[in-house]
Order: C-alpha cells, then structure tokens, then sequence
C-alpha cells in the first residue's frame, strides 16, 4: 500500500542536522538510507561514477511535478519515488555529497538537500527557493556544491533577462496565492535581466558529447522562451560513446535513461536552445 506524506516536525535532533519541518515517509528515509549504504560500499573511481549509479537506484520511478507546493508553507520535501527533474537532480546530489563525506545517515541528506535547493544553504521560505538555475549556480559558489563549466566548452554567451515568475505569477500555485512574494522574486530576478551566461548551443552538441562534458555531469537545457534560462535538467551518461540524458520525463512519466541521443532530444524541440553543464565540486 502506498505510504502517505507525513508532516515531521523534528524539535529533538539540532537544527544543523536538519530542517525542523520536513516532509517524507518512513519507507523514503530507509531507502535513502540503504542507497547510502550501497554508494559507500561501491566505493567507483570517481564522483561522476557515484552519481550515476545513485541516479540509476530511480530509473522507473514516477514523475510528479509540483511536488514543493505546499501553501504558504515551505517545508523541506524528501520523496525517493515521486520526481520531477529538479528534484530528481537535487536528491541525487544530496545523496552523493552524503556518501562523499563518509555519512550514512537520512538526516545528513536532508541538510545536504537543503543546502542545495535553498539560497545559503537555508530554507527561509518560498523565495529563497533556488527556482532559476542562473541562482542554482550563483548560490553554489558559495556552498561549494557544484561549479559551472560550460565556459571551458564554449565561448558563446545567451541573454538571460530573467522575469518570467515575477510576470506570469499565475503560472506558479504559490505566488497566485501569495501575491505578497512576487515583489520579492522580481528584486532578486533583477541582478540576472541585463547579464549573459555560457552556454552550448544545440547545433554544436555532437552525438559523442564533448571530452570535457563527464558522466555524472549536470545537463541544464537552455531556452527561447522569454525570461527564462532552463527548462529542464538530467545527468549526462554515455553508452557506446554516445552521449545521453538520464532526467526525470514529463513525456515519459517516469525517470529514465532516454533512448536517443542529447543532440537529437535536443533537436526534437524547437524551444530548447542548448545546453549548461555543471560538476559537483565535492
């Protein structure tokens, strides 16, 4: 039988070892625990090695979006079988990060998570959610998560103008419920409207990927609609030298190794621009 979402609130164990306010099922906190178990018993060669193999622990699992929507609330939600590509990417991340600092630990994982999805490590409600990846990567600077290499493959640049939020609140549960927060997300989206960032266009992508793009590397893809930069987000992985996307699929419904290559999905799509590409610095 399915498991339902448990709301824990957590007063005993210190806040630096995880949020007070969480959101997860007993059976997410052993599985992730067991992953854990097997990521450090697996002991591979490199970091990129590791996130693949902890990537692979949720191939078939369902996709789900809008899962951090949670009213007025922001509590930290941890699912190991409800995935949209984001959190898929982030539970991933914070798994391996756990696993590279020798924990074993759930609690680990939910503060490693934390400090990935929220801006300076910490969830101080809706807006200092990461929602843009341009934040994602400004943020991980500071934390030292993950580090963007696009600008050692290419050196063409795309405007971001970032204000899709702040001008389509409607398209977002929470600001259309709290309008109060869409000021807040235009002040923060301001710094990134007149900048430009790296990225790979997509004519440029080669069916063999590019020497300096690894397994376990974060793909982010680019995009024509105005006042955006992302639009989804997966591992890049290789098979026969081949590079792929393993991502979270809202057309599949599930998680997946995709089955054509990155450079024809990317074809496939009329608004996808390129791609980012981001390595963990741990």
């Amino acid at each position: 039988m399915k498991n339902i979402f448990t709301t824990i609130i957590l007063t005993l164990l210190p806040i630096a070892a995880m949020p007070q306010k969480a959101i997860y099922t007993s059976a997410d906190s052993i599985r992730i625990e067991q992953i854990l178990h097997g990521a450090n018993n697996a002991m591979p060669s490199t970091t990129g090695e590791r996130i693949i193999s902890i990537a692979h622990e949720f191939i078939g699992e369902k996709y789900v979006g809008g899962t951090l929507e949670h009213g007025g609330e922001e509590p930290l939600f941890i699912s190991s079988t409800e995935l949209d590509c984001t959190t898929f990417v982030e539970l991933v991340l914070a798994i391996a990060k756990t696993a590279n600092d020798g924990s074993l630990q759930f609690t680990d994982v939910c503060s490693n998570l934390e400090t990935i999805r929220y801006r300076n490590g910490r969830n101080n409600g809706y807006t200092s959610r990461l929602h843009y990846i341009s934040w994602w990567i400004t943020d991980s600077a500071k934390t030292g998560v993950i580090e963007e290499i696009t600008s050692q493959i290419s050196n063409k640049k795309q405007q971001l103008g970032l204000n899709f939020m702040s001008t389509h609140p409607s398209n977002y549960p929470i600001l259309a419920e709290y309008p109060e927060y869409i000021k807040e997300i235009e002040q923060l989206e301001t710094p990134y409207r007149d900048v430009e960032a790296h990225y790979i266009p997509k004519e440029d992508i080669d069916y063999a990927g590019h020497k300096n793009i690894k397994a376990g590397d974060i793909i982010a893809i680019t995009t024509s609609i105005p006042g955006l930069d992302v639009t989804h987000m997966g591992f890049a992985y290789y098979t026969n030298d081949v590079l792929y996307l393993m991502h979270a699929s809202s057309g599949k419904g599930m998680v997946i190794k995709d089955s054509i290559p990155l450079r024809d999905y990317l074809a496939n799509n009329k608004r996808h621009t390129g791609i980012r590409v981001f390595r963990t610095c741990f």
